[in-house]
């Protein structure tokens, strides 16, 4: 199937939301820390994995101040990717094949307050029934790698909830109304209120539409060039195109009904309501 509407704008809704709430809310932290040695049996055996303590990496060069990595240090020797070094910024770990499994790694990174996801499923599904493990932004006991692929909060999760079209102008052009949501886990009511008070800010905001063969990342969670810019990347779309946020509405569950939760998480919802007058591919 070739790329449809939906598809590129969940690529672009994606990558908007991510870089607003890094910019508007300077929320990452740059550290540095040990990576730890671990098996990771979906990848091929030739790749030696080592793994920070959190997950997300920041990725996005336009965020200001943040440290992007570029590579690690191997027994205090540099090693990037003209090494063979994968950086795996979804899961904040390291893949290589040259390095030895004994190799005293530390690297320097941004790390995001929240993770960021895109996901199919309900509300009811996120909160009451998903289970998830905290990756606290504050470690407080002993500094170990954070497992791959599952997700982890404090966590944001979009989803698409539907769309609409109705005529607009003469010639076929339409206005389409597109319903989105953020759901948000976080682990203290500072970093709730915060989100919220983020994107509740965020009407009349305006993203381009960017396709999926655009997306910076590849299958391993690192930066198809080496290097990702949001601000650079926009810039290379028409205005025409552009997606308008008509309305942002926030609000959070109430602390009786969170303690009723599996986890002891704060939750919020975002419910966007986002528009773009187009022509129908």
């Amino acid at each position: 199937m070739i790329e449809q509407f939906h598809h590129k704008f969940t690529n672009s809704f994606f990558l908007w939301f991510d870089n607003y709430l890094l910019t508007k809310g300077q929320a990452f932290t740059n550290t540095t820390g040990t990576l730890f040695n671990y098996t990771d049996e979906r990848l091929d055996p030739q790749y030696k994995t080592f793994g920070s303590a959190y997950k997300q990496w920041v990725n996005d060069s336009s965020i200001s101040g943040a440290q992007i990595p570029s590579g690690i240090f191997a027994n205090n020797v540099f090693s990037g990717r003209n090494s063979n070094l994968i950086l795996d910024f979804e899961n904040g770990r390291v893949l290589s094949k040259s390095l030895t499994t004994q190799a005293a790694i530390t690297g320097s990174f941004a790390v995001k307050d929240f993770n960021v996801y895109f996901s199919n499923e309900t509300e009811d599904d996120l909160i009451v029934e998903n289970k998830y493990n905290i990756n606290s932004r504050i470690i407080v006991n002993d500094e170990n790698y954070i497992a791959p692929y599952d997700q982890v909060i404090p966590a944001i999760f979009l989803s698409l909830d539907g769309a609409s079209n109705k005529g607009f102008a003469f010639g076929g052009m339409e206005e389409t109304t597109i319903s989105a949501k953020a759901v948000i886990l976080s682990e203290n009511n500072y970093q709730l209120d915060g989100v919220l008070s983020i994107f509740a800010d965020s009407r009349n905001e305006v993203f381009p539409m960017i396709p999926m063969s655009s997306h910076p990342t590849n299958e391993f969670g690192d930066l198809k060039s080496g290097f990702y810019s949001y601000e650079s990347l926009r810039n290379q779309f028409s205005i025409n195109t552009n997606f308008y946020i008509n309305n942002a509405i926030t609000s959070k569950l109430t602390d009786k009904v969170r303690k009723s939760l599996a986890n002891d998480i704060y939750v919020g919802f975002i419910d966007f309501e986002i528009q773009q007058h187009r022509y129908r591919d």
